[in-house]
């Protein structure tokens, strides 16, 4: 016999302890710019997005939905402009002509002014800032859509005082540093609050509208707002129920007459493979 330790390399055990274990080959690399943006094969999948928290101030996404929220809010808020202004037209027009110039200016440009041109960096800003910032959502309680509503109105107002900065500078030189202040803080103020305050009113009609019930027969939790809507149907049972097995444990008194009756029948015994018992076990054994 060979000494273990002076065996070859190639003869380790019978079990192939030594053989050569063939290893898989390797992915191909990829280069270092296509792994860092993510465009690889070998690059992990992005997680989805999440919904944005219905009971948080800021809900950062875009939908239809949030969209068509903004949009109510907006439009009605124009409305109310639109009726108040022309309730001033009318009030106007009958001392002078609407087509006339009422203190320098036209009356249908000063009403074309004061109801669209002017409040339009607060629309913008308002609709911004309910579309993508603090959505007007169904499953949102009243008061989160409310305080929502006022995040969106301060949106508006900033946006009233940046184009303040603008015309402001453009002012000062004719009416000095003070028209910077008028009309990138007081002015702005001035029609930001009660705007803000009218938007309240219109993001909560808009909040109703979006939570009105859809359907012919709707439940009587479907178009509640500030709810999640319930499920449409109710998936089928994955798990079945625990079927009675052979091997369950049996009352005393079934397993006491179930032993009771293998007690009293004979064990069967059994014969060798291929012999059948002779007819007279007590009789000369049978002629071959």
């Amino acid at each position: 016999m060979t000494n273990p330790e002076q065996r070859p390399q190639n003869d380790r055990g019978y079990y192939g302890a030594g053989w050569q274990q063939h290893q898989p080959p390797l992915p191909p690399q990829q280069p270092a710019g296509a792994q860092a943006l993510g465009t690889g094969p070998s690059a992990p999948p992005r997680p989805p997005r999440r919904a944005g928290d219905p009971t948080r101030a800021f809900a950062p996404g875009a939908s239809a939905a949030t969209v068509a929220g903004a949009a109510i809010a907006v439009v009605g808020l124009i409305a109310i402009q639109a009726v108040s202004g022309l309730v001033g037209l009318l009030g106007t027009s009958i001392t002078v002509s609407p087509f006339q110039s009422y203190g320098g200016q036209s009356v249908i440009l000063s009403f074309a002014t004061g109801v669209f041109l002017s409040p339009f960096p607060f629309y913008a800003g308002a609709f911004l800032g309910l579309a993508f910032l603090t959505p007007i959502t169904r499953r949102s309680p009243l008061p989160v859509v409310l305080l929502r509503a006022v995040l969106g109105g301060a949106a508006g107002t900033v946006a009233l005082a940046l184009v303040g900065v603008f015309t402001g500078a453009y002012g000062t030189i004719a009416a000095g540093p003070g028209r910077l202040v008028i009309d990138v803080v007081t002015a702005p103020l001035q029609r930001g609050v009660p705007l803000t305050a009218m938007l309240l009113a219109t993001a909560t009609v808009a909040w109703l509208w979006l939570g009105r019930p859809r359907g012919a027969r709707p439940g009587p939790h479907a178009g509640m707002p500030g709810t999640v809507r319930p499920a449409d149907a109710v998936p089928p049972a994955t798990v079945q129920p625990p079927q009675p097995s052979s091997f369950a444990p049996q009352p005393p008194q079934q397993a006491a007459q179930q032993q009771g009756q293998q007690q009293g029948q004979p064990y069967p015994q059994q014969q060798p493979y291929g012999q059948q018992p002779p007819s007279n076990p007590w009789g000369p054994p049978p002629a071959r």
